[in-house]
């Protein structure tokens, strides 16, 4: 065990993922979401898809979990709940495909869906009807594919709740339960359909103090009334992070 501790410590990108995992963090305690838009698309410089995305799930969730009962109490979890359904579903699928994934294929992949996504975002393109049971079923299905075959559940779910009419402070609480959710499914499915290194796991543990860091910061200085200078803060910091994560760059 000691070894693998100085193993993680002198590991060439750790000062990286570290630093992603606090930025990745701030983001996620402002806005309910954003962990993987921020963290997949940086990290995959330094560690392979599956290692990024098993890392990522390992801080995000012990990061997060000291928000989960202020955010029990903020959203509406039967909402939560079939979103998870839909989830459940379809994550088996979308792991799958990354196992066959190559890393430039995966790095086109999650950069090109951030960048797509943000652009909706920004352009105000939203789902105008009315979110009933049956559409947030098939959210949480496109969302379980995403988050299986690129770490990133978020972008349909995201898509649909920037249109509701709900309260900023619920629309951040359901995202943040999703998201949470993800994690569980996402870590069980990699246990059960990978080998994973134990210096992943070790560098995952690691990195939760940044992450839980940003986390609570990002949750400290959150204001409603402020939420359109937030959220142009994370598209900006969501959108840099897609641009770099794309295999073009040689520096």
């Amino acid at each position: 065990m000691p070894d693998l501790f100085f193993e993680a410590l002198n590991f060439s990108g750790l000062s990286w993922i570290l630093g992603v995992a606090f930025l990745s963090g701030l983001v996620r305690g402002f806005t309910g979401f954003g962990t993987a838009l921020v963290y997949i698309p940086l990290v995959t410089q330094v560690l392979s898809p599956i290692e990024a995305v098993f890392s990522m799930i390992i801080f995000d969730f012990f990061g997060i979990l000291p928000m989960v009962p202020r955010a029990l109490k903020d959203a509406k979890v039967p909402d939560v709940l079939r979103l998870g359904v839909g989830m459940i579903l379809t994550t088996p699928l979308g792991l799958l495909a990354l196992y066959f994934m190559s890393q430039s294929s995966f790095k086109f992949l999650a950069s090109g869906m951030i960048l797509f996504l943000l652009t909706l975002l920004i352009f105000g393109v939203r789902y105008r009807g009315e979110l009933t049971n049956r559409l947030i079923y098939i959210t949480g299905a496109l969302g379980g594919f995403l988050g299986g075959s690129t770490g990133m559940p978020g972008p349909p779910v995201i898509l649909i709740y920037m249109a509701s009419r709900s309260a900023p402070r619920i629309i951040r609480a359901n995202l943040f339960l999703y998201a949470t959710l993800g994690d569980v499914l996402i870590f069980t499915l990699c246990l059960l359909s990978f080998t994973i290194a134990p210096l992943i796991f070790l560098l995952g543990i690691i990195a939760v103090i940044p992450f839980a860091l940003g986390v609570g910061l990002g949750a400290k200085i959150f204001n409603p009334e402020r939420e359109l200078i937030y959220r142009s803060v994370a598209y900006a910091v969501i959108g840099l992070s897609a641009i770099y994560g794309l295999p073009i760059w040689t520096f």
